[in-house]
């Protein structure tokens, strides 16, 4: 039996990291993985869908050449290649993790951990090919899986998950989104823009429902706009296929008709690995952690979706790297470094039209918390730099504590929103007050001097809003 100081249990992007930085302290390991490294983030997830997400934007801007001065373009469109060159993505990343691997020298197991069974000196993992490997410790990344609706099973072939939507080689004349959170808004944003006819069939009153309310609105406006059909407060009772078609029965009483359904209603923990000798407590099927990502069992940690909290592959990343320096204090007997993992301040991002990025807390979260507050706003609509890529849609929020100043959310709607939330994200994690990020310069012209603007707002002080 091959015996490791480290096994990791998933290959996602927390435990393909978290393997790499053991190998770097020169600690041993290897990582089971059931499918290809990257996961589903990697696989049939982020990227995937990004390069989706790239390739609606020019459509977008080819139907507006005439903004920019260019004769009016038609523009026939060939979904085959958009997908194959989807596939070409994925496989070029993949195959990079999978370089860093052989570099590295970290043997990748092929199969599914079954059964994890105590030893004396650790634990041995059982997989289902009737191998079986040991380690000091275990890492748990084992991730989620997609959720449907009570009887309203996902065949991936009328009703698809959002794997299940990115394997499909041809468009639909028309698609209904069941669940208009993150994924739901994203792929509905994306196929509307290669003019499928989409609708959003949401329960809850608003759209992307924990995000900031003003955002929620905003978004549902901009979809409509777009052409996506938007239900809220709207419950499926029954999908069932007539004549080629899907009919979708609506608690309100109507029907909608569409020849494919995305079932993006929320993913759930995926841990089903039998524990022989010791229990892993569990709460509401997700892997229950402490602030050093440890679980409940000595020398095992969790990381990513399976611990129930922010679904995130960046969020798994991060608790990869934090298990891993506990293990690694561990190992060496000495204490381990302050971990700091507040989930609040990791950013998140909706890779709509318009994008959106947030991080820390809502306005109505900030007033729960803290009492009073200030809020700044600042519309894209008079920077300059969106202005010149006719892209004003959205703005930016700034929410700060009035007693203090200091920032603690920022909520961002409009063009590049997911790589501008990084100086939020940055600006919150450090405390930083509005009068003390009033000192930094922001380059002109950029999208950025609407951060600027919307923290100088906090104190009345933006130059540019009307």
């Amino acid at each position: 039996m091959q015996d490791y100081q480290v096994l990791v249990i998933g290959g996602g992007p927390g435990g393909y990291e978290a393997a790499i930085r053991l190998a770097q302290y020169g600690i041993s390991c290897a990582v089971i993985e059931k499918e290809r490294l990257g996961g589903i983030c990697l696989n049939w997830g982020c990227i995937p869908t990004k390069t989706l997400v790239k390739s609606a934007e020019l459509v977008r801007e080819i139907h507006e050449s005439e903004l920019f001065g260019l004769p009016e373009i038609k523009l026939t469109l060939d979904y085959a290649k958009i997908w194959q060159r989807k596939n070409q993505v994925v496989e070029q990343l993949v195959g990079g993790i999978e370089y860093l691997f052989r570099k590295r020298k970290i043997p990748v197991i092929s199969g599914t951990a079954v059964r994890i069974v105590k030893t004396e000196d650790g634990y041995q993992v059982h997989c289902s090919d009737d191998s079986s490997y040991h380690a000091k410790y275990i890492i748990v990344g084992t991730g989620s899986q997609a959720k449907s609706l009570p009887g309203i099973p996902i065949d991936e072939e009328r009703i698809l998950s959002s794997t299940g939507i990115l394997a499909m080689e041809s468009l639909p004349e028309s698609l209904a989104v069941v669940g208009g959170g993150v994924i739901g808004c994203e792929f509905a944003s994306i196929f509307a823009a290669f003019g499928v006819k989409v609708s959003i069939v949401e329960f809850l009153p608003r759209l992307v429902a924990l995000e900031d309310e003003e955002i929620s609105k905003r978004l549902a406006l901009a979809l409509k706009k777009s052409g996506i059909k938007i239900y809220l407060n709207t419950a499926v009772q029954n999908i069932q296929e007539i004549d080629g078609q899907m009919q979708l029965k609506l608690a309100n009483g109507s029907e909608l008709i569409a020849e494919k359904v995305l079932m993006s209603v929320g993913r759930v923990p995926a841990f089903d690995i039998e524990c022989e000798g010791f229990e892993i407590k569990t709460q509401k099927s997700a892997i229950v952690i402490d602030e050093k990502m440890r679980s409940s069992a000595a020398g095992i940690w969790a990381i990513g979706d399976v611990t129930g909290k922010m679904q995130l592959a960046h969020t798994a990343s991060k608790q990869g790297l934090l298990a891993v320096e506990d293990i690694a204090a561990l190992l060496n007997e000495r204490p381990c470094p302050k971990h700091t993992l507040y989930y609040p301040n990791i950013p998140r991002c909706t890779f709509t039209n318009p994008e959106i990025g947030s991080v820390g807390l809502t306005e109505v979260e900030a007033k729960a918390k803290y009492g009073e507050i200030v809020v700044g706003k600042f519309p894209f609509s008079a920077n300059g730099k969106a202005m010149s890529m006719s892209a004003t849609q959205g703005f930016v929020k700034s929410i700060a504590r009035k007693d203090n100043g200091q920032l603690v959310g920022m909520h961002i709607m409009g063009p590049n929103a997911a790589e501008l939330i990084a100086q939020g994200a940055i600006m919150i994690s450090k405390e930083m007050t509005a009068e003390s990020i009033e000192e930094i310069v922001f380059a002109h012209p950029t999208l950025s001097e609407a951060i600027m603007e919307s923290v100088e707002d906090l104190r009345d002080l933006s130059i540019h809003k009307i």
